[in-house]
């Protein structure tokens, strides 16, 4: 039985080694930041605003983070072409500004490393892109 290995063509290179490590470290980095801002939020705030949401949005799909995500089964590619992360689930949270302070917090600390982001927030049952 012959068999032959079909390759399809790609856009994007391969995510290296280093790039790997790198790039867990600033996910894990934003990732506590994000906690540490939503826990901060709350017990500044507390949890009484208008129920909704929040994800972190990323507009290239092929940036190395971008990647990474994909690789570690973190998000979804959205309707938009865009990849969207949802941060925080399973708090027991419902306002859009606990969210919001989250994603903002995940947010800033990817640009400490020049990776480019977006927060999105949603009201409750809706979301808006």
């Amino acid at each position: 039985m012959n068999a032959k290995i079909l390759t399809f063509p790609t856009k994007q290179t391969a995510i290296n080694r280093a790039e790997v490590i790198s790039f867990s470290e600033v996910l894990e980095a934003a990732w506590d930041a994000s906690l540490e801002a939503t826990l901060e939020f709350v017990e500044q705030n507390g949890d009484y605003f208008e129920e909704g949401g929040a994800h972190v949005v990323f507009a290239d799909l092929n940036a190395p983070f971008v990647r990474l995500l994909k690789v570690k089964g973190v998000g979804e590619a959205m309707s938009t072409g865009e990849w969207k992360v949802s941060l925080l689930l399973g708090l027991p949270y419902k306002s859009q500004c606990v969210y919001e302070a989250g994603c903002k917090a995940f947010v800033e600390e990817l640009k400490l490393r020049n990776i480019s982001a977006r927060v999105v927030t949603f009201a409750k049952d809706e979301e808006r892109y």
